[in-house]
């Protein structure tokens, strides 16, 4: 489904491992707390006199979750008793740094909590008896604990702000580029090409120009889940995600999707925030 976006409204590098004990560690960058717009206007413009949205601080992987960095933080998670299942074999490294795809909703919100745990940091999502979720609950009942200090999926304003490059993109006065870094789609991103030459699985992470906060891949590879819901009509819950992928193209950042919690597609994958609370 289609809906697009009318709304007047930080880096992680990871190499190839062969156990728990190896893995990566994940550098951020910072979105810095202020006033923003967020809509489907672009060009130069004052965005700066015409704001319409407030955040605060937060931290952002610079690239989409690999499929390293999935399995690893899976296999972790299990050896620690934190979920069931048998450990993922390690992938070829020629794989390690693919985007990780066909994730659902679900399965973005339980890594937040396993990768927060793993980091000692306060999970995100909870159930309701106010436990952190590692398995998808049974009644589908989510809180989220505004409070902690984990990882989570972001915002759609949040998500939009990065990947119009915060304040460092207002100084430049390149905050009103189309796509996440440039006017210019493939310069920054993988998506459709003309003559359907593009490969059938998500491209490695990292490989375009970023965006002035050093986002990769924010436009193009996979879309991205957020943490922003649509409710349809009061039991059918959606999730937006954003970015277009290299099968489905966008004219721009402003456009999303919404689908349900369960769905998954070979383009689909996601990033994490958390918020950059002060000591």
């Amino acid at each position: 489904m289609r809906y697009f976006l009318f709304l007047c409204l930080y880096s992680i590098n990871f190499s190839v491992f062969s156990s728990t004990d190896n893995i990566p560690k994940f550098k951020e960058s910072l979105v810095q707390a202020g006033d923003y717009y967020v809509g489907d206007v672009f060009g130069q413009q004052p965005y700066e006199k015409h704001t319409n949205v407030t955040i605060k601080s937060f931290y952002i992987m610079q690239t989409e979750v690999t499929r390293s960095l999935l399995d690893q933080i899976k296999n972790w998670a299990i050896q620690n008793h934190l979920v069931q299942g048998e450990t993922i074999r390690k992938i070829n490294q020629e794989e390690s740094n693919i985007a990780a795809a066909n994730v659902s909703w679900w399965d973005a919100v339980i890594f937040s909590n396993m990768l927060s745990r793993y980091s000692k940091l306060t999970p995100y999502y909870l159930d309701k008896n106010n436990n952190p979720i590692f398995e998808r609950p049974k009644d589908g009942i989510v809180i989220v604990d505004d409070s902690a200090s984990g990882y989570r999926l972001p915002s759609i304003f949040e998500w939009q702000i990065a990947a119009r490059g915060g304040q460092e993109a207002l100084k430049s006065q390149t905050y009103g580029t189309r796509f996440a870094g440039s006017d210019q789609p493939d310069t920054i991103g993988w998506f459709p090409t003309d003559d359907l030459s593009q490969q059938e699985i998500p491209y490695a992470v990292g490989k375009k120009k970023p965006n002035e906060l050093n986002l990769f891949d924010m436009s193009g590879n996979v879309a991205e889940w957020t943490g922003e819901a649509f409710n349809l009509d009061g039991n059918n819950i959606l999730y937006y995600y954003c970015g277009g992928s290299f099968i489905i193209s966008d004219d721009s950042l402003a456009n999303c999707d919404i689908h349900s919690r369960h769905h998954k597609r070979p383009d689909l994958g996601f990033r994490l925030v958390r918020y950059a609370f002060q000591p």
